[in-house]
């Protein structure tokens, strides 16, 4: 999908008289530090993950390369959490913004770019630097989702193709709502979006898919990516009165405890032919200390209602949980083995990801599982992450009895079994990635500009 928060906040900025160019290095072909000398920014925003930190980082380098008195500010999820970390270790980044952060970017721009006169301190969400101390103001909730302008698509042309999830059906993105009603220790969605779910207005939801269904004729389904799309009984069936209206097909996440077999059926009349449901794992005890609010008893009826409506099941389950234990992990392959019929697609994820801002990087902490002086800066995943086939820099959980060489047996189990991946799936992504890595590598040869290839560059830039 489109980096979809760049898009709102390029929105933002357009519906207020900037005019804003995104450069998405998923699909990048030029010499960032040549192109960045020929547009000439009042301001370089750049958003990322914790996955993708070291490369916001490098792209703030760069910037400052050619333009050292440029502002650069980051946000983001990672940047959100680890914001203290970021600006301590990388002099390059000027500015974050924490949470939600559409309006804040315009106040800054407003003071930044048209010399307006609020203090930058004053910004909600903002960090910076005050001498030696990181001073920031918390980021403020947006209410009222009525007031946000639609994605700017239209900046990334057609190339990120979509499908509905294992389907032929082409698709394209929708966002109705944002927040999710529950604190999953390893999600930070809840401390992104707090104060549980805000809804988008159906009318504005409608405007959004007629824009869609004119400008993408090819399009005949929508991939809701809300992260609780079911959180609201009657925005659900506003939304599928909509549906069936304009005759999509579409998928959506939905929580087990928030649906019933006649909001499935619905849905299904509707259009709705692919649902993802969050599970994580069979054990209740597990569920109940990860915050996840849901039983065994719940994911089993709904297994059986998609079956019966003809629903098509991805279920997630991921192993290496804290407090976790192999023989819980065993019961969990048990349970992916025996209910083969019911769950079409697994979503199955080996060692659990700590990311910033999430209760799970608290309670590791405490543990003792990570070291007083971690810095999310500094941090290179170590080699053994391929264990888990883990190739991207993140922090996987290790604890006493499942450390990385014991989740690697997982996966070799999960594969004999057949509830890994489906193997038609693996063949497709096997080729896609090796030619991704080599494209990326390619790419970053010609982003960073090595030393033989310096003069060469700085030639153009003079």
């Amino acid at each position: 999908m489109i980096p979809l928060g760049l898009a709102s906040l390029a929105a933002m900025l357009e519906q207020h008289g900037y005019r804003v160019q995104i450069i998405d290095f998923n699909h990048y072909r030029k010499d960032f530090r040549v192109h960045l000398s020929e547009l000439r920014p009042k301001l370089v925003g750049i958003g990322g993950t914790t996955t993708t930190r070291q490369s916001s980082f490098l792209t703030a380098r760069l910037v400052k390369e050619v333009f050292p008195d440029l502002p650069v500010v980051y946000g983001g999820p990672h940047a959100s959490f680890a914001y203290e970390d970021t600006l301590l270790n990388i002099p390059q980044i000027d500015f974050i913004l924490r949470g939600e952060a559409e309006y804040s970017l315009l106040a800054l721009c407003e003071i930044l770019v048209r010399n307006g006169s609020q203090s930058i301190a004053e910004i909600p969400g903002i960090a910076l630097r005050k001498g030696d101390q990181i001073i920031t103001r918390s980021p403020e909730r947006i209410q009222n989702l009525s007031g946000l302008p639609v994605p700017a698509r239209q900046m990334f042309g057609r190339i990120y193709p979509m499908t509905i999830d294992h389907t032929e059906i082409p698709a394209d993105f929708l966002v109705t709502s944002r927040g999710c009603p529950v604190i999953c220790d390893f999600c930070s969605a809840s401390r992104m979006f707090p104060g549980g779910v805000r809804l988008r207005p159906m009318d504005e939801v409608r405007a959004e898919v007629q824009t869609i269904v004119h400008e993408r004729p090819d399009v005949r389904g929508l991939k809701v990516f809300d992260s609780t799309f079911t959180a609201n009984r009657q925005h659900v069936l506003e939304f599928c009165a909509l549906m069936t209206e304009f005759q999509l097909s579409w998928e959506c996440e939905v929580r087990a405890d928030t649906v019933d077999f006649e909001m499935l059926s619905t849905m299904r009349k509707a259009g709705c032919v692919f649902v993802s449901i969050g599970f994580e794992t069979t054990d209740e005890e597990l569920l109940r200390r990860m915050g996840k609010r849901i039983t065994k008893e719940q994911v089993d009826q709904v297994l059986s209602w998609c079956k019966q409506l003809g629903i098509i099941c991805k279920v997630f389950f991921t192993f290496g949980h804290l407090g976790e234990t192999m023989q819980t992990c065993l019961t969990d392959l048990k349970y992916l083995r025996a209910n083969r019929e019911r769950i079409q697609f697994y979503g199955t994820t080996i060692g659990i990801r700590i990311y910033p801002g999430t209760v799970l990087e608290y309670k590791a902490r405490k543990a003792g599982l990570l070291p007083s002086n971690f810095s999310w800066a500094k941090f290179k995943a170590p080699l053994r992450n391929w264990w888990v086939l883990e190739p991207s820099d993140v922090l996987i959980l290790e604890q006493p009895g499942l450390r990385l060489p014991q989740l690697g047996r997982l996966i070799v189990r999960l594969l004999w079994q057949g509830t890994a991946l489906s193997p038609s799936y693996i063949l497709k992504m096997i080729p896609l990635n090796l030619y991704l890595l080599c494209t990326r590598i390619a790419i970053q040869l010609r982003y960073t500009q090595h030393r033989w290839l310096r003069f060469w560059t700085w030639g153009k830039l003079a």
